[in-house]
């Protein structure tokens, strides 16, 4: 029984990240005929498509991504709890449903594990590149860009060349993981 808990958890982790992705790609307006962001568009399409008539985007920004997001997060909680066996009481159904907070705190988990995951495949693109163009390179390029772009016009590069804006990022995307984690630790205990 654990291994499906434990499948489920990654299951809905990595759904979840593929929309963060989408919503990235969107605000980065990323190249889309690049053969990664062509993979992330046609498995979202099918889902995102029909909701965006309803649920419509707040400018550059994919709010009906960032709901799906949270549905997923929130029938993951479900369907874990519900294997655990732990029923739900009235009060504990509202907090979750209506205010949402395991989705809300799941969904900041995920950004946070999502944004180390890219910013260390992008540093190791880097290296690997060895400055030819790379379908991969391009794609985590685009996808950081938005997050690094401010950094950038406060840390320009060391030399003209030596961007270590990602090395800032990756270390303040650690610390605040590991900051929510002893929070979490601390509420639970």
């Amino acid at each position: 029984m654990n291994v499906f808990i434990q499948i489920i958890e990654h299951l809905g982790n990595l759904l979840c990240m593929i929309f963060l992705v989408r919503i990235l790609l969107q605000l980065a307006r990323a190249d889309f005929n690049n053969p990664l962001a062509q993979l992330i568009h046609k498995f979202t399409y099918p889902i995102l498509n029909p909701l965006r008539s309803l649920i419509p985007d707040l400018g550059k920004f994919n709010l009906t991504a960032l709901i799906i997001a949270l549905v997923i997060l929130t029938l993951k909680f479900f369907v874990i709890s519900s294997m655990l066996g732990q029923p739900l009481s009235a009060k504990y159904y509202l907090v979750t449903v209506l205010l949402g907070f395991p989705a809300f705190a799941g969904l900041l988990v995920n950004i946070i594990t999502l944004l180390t995951v890219l910013f260390i495949g992008l540093m190791l693109a880097s290296f690997l590149s060895g400055g030819q163009y790379n379908p991969a390179y391009a794609f985590l390029h685009q996808v950081t860009n938005p997050v690094l772009q401010p950094l950038r016009k406060i840390i320009p590069p060391i030399g003209g060349a030596i961007d270590i804006t990602p090395m800032i990022v990756l270390l303040v995307l650690i610390y605040s993981q590991s900051f929510l984690v002893n929070l979490a630790a601390k509420f639970l205990a």
